[in-house]
């Protein structure tokens, strides 16, 4: 007997869920983030001989908005990469595979690089628009955010 078509469903991921996932994906670079700062810091000048502790490397950061603007430049692409590499190798990130969650197309199938390029390319711009295009996913019928509906498509909790 030939089959010539199936219908296979999926659960949408809940609101809390994906929220949780975010946290931990964020969590992860952060940790990034705070390591190459200090590495960056560690290896830069010596803060003056009155200062140490949290204010003095507060003060150097803040005044140094070049070394910021490059730090944050490497997170996007951390990010990016993560997001890319994650969804079109494992069908998710390590936030979402901890939570059971994955990423599928319009069709159910697992994404190809360059959908998951484009899916993380837009989850960044989601992002950097204050987070409002990442909210979407919180409060519409379909929980997509604005980067799933650009890219085509689904956060889905595994069966």
């Amino acid at each position: 007997m030939e089959v010539e078509a199936i219908e296979v469903h999926f659960r949408r991921a809940t609101p809390w869920k994906r929220a949780a996932a975010w946290l931990a994906d964020c969590s992860i670079l952060a940790v990034f983030g705070i390591a190459l700062l200090w590495l960056v810091l560690a290896a830069g000048p010596r803060p003056p001989v009155g200062g140490s502790g949290l204010d003095t490397i507060l003060d150097t950061v803040v005044g140094e908005a070049q070394l910021l603007l490059s730090l944050f430049a490497v997170l996007l692409v951390a990010a990016f990469v993560h997001g890319t590499l994650g969804h079109a190798l494992m069908g998710a990130t390590l936030g979402k595979r901890l939570l059971g969650l994955r990423v599928v197309s319009r069709e159910g199938r697992p994404l190809s690089l360059s959908r998951s390029a484009a899916r993380a390319a837009l989850a960044i711009l989601s992002f950097l628009l204050l987070g409002l295009g990442c909210l979407l996913a919180l409060f519409t019928r379909s929980g997509r955010g604005l980067h799933d509906f650009l890219a085509g498509t689904y956060v889905v909790e595994v069966p």
